[in-house]
């Protein structure tokens, strides 16, 4: 099998299948090139868990959206959801400091859907959600999950849910 150079990166030549490295020069560069490769890739996958894969957009759009009474079929997926906001609390109190966006029905009524805004996320809003979104037609972007009984999204960032402007009663 003939040999050929795969990449030349920071002075460095790498070869493929590799070469055998006799002096201690050659081993240092082999070593840096190692660490390099290796730190991009850990960078690279950092970057790729903060982002929240292609830039924190979320998998669903809301050009074909389910409604929240269809929601609780959607556990496991990424979906776009939508309904309007009948009923909004924030739980100062509660661990992790929740707003929660009860769609199509208040709270404890089980035929709802929650939304739920954590506190990091809610710091984010320029507004108090549960003042923005009460009353209005929304859809909201992310994983539906089920909680004890009730279909839910964990809001990831505020640019993951919007007012549907124009959306008719009834959906």
């Amino acid at each position: 099998m003939a040999r050929r150079r795969v990449v030349e990166l920071a002075g460095c030549e790498l070869w493929w299948p590799p070469r055998t490295l006799s002096t201690m020069e050659e081993r240092r560069k082999g070593n840096l090139v190692g660490i390099v490769l290796g730190v991009l890739l850990v960078v690279g996958f950092g970057l790729s868990r903060v982002l929240g894969g292609v830039m924190g957009e979320p998998a669903a759009t809301c050009d074909d959206p389910v409604t929240w009474q269809d929601a609780a079929q959607e556990v496991g997926r990424s979906s776009a959801i939508v309904g309007q906001v009948v009923d909004a609390a924030f739980e100062p109190d509660v661990g992790g400091a929740p707003t929660f966006l009860n769609l199509g029905n208040a709270h404890p009524d089980p035929e709802r859907f929650d939304v739920v805004i954590y506190e990091d996320v809610r710091e984010r809003f320029d507004s108090a959600p549960e003042e923005v979104f009460l009353g209005e037609y929304v859809c909201v972007l992310g994983e539906v999950r089920d909680r004890d009984g009730v279909p839910q999204i964990i809001l990831q960032g505020p640019g993951w849910i919007w007012i549907e402007e124009g959306r008719p009663p009834g959906l």
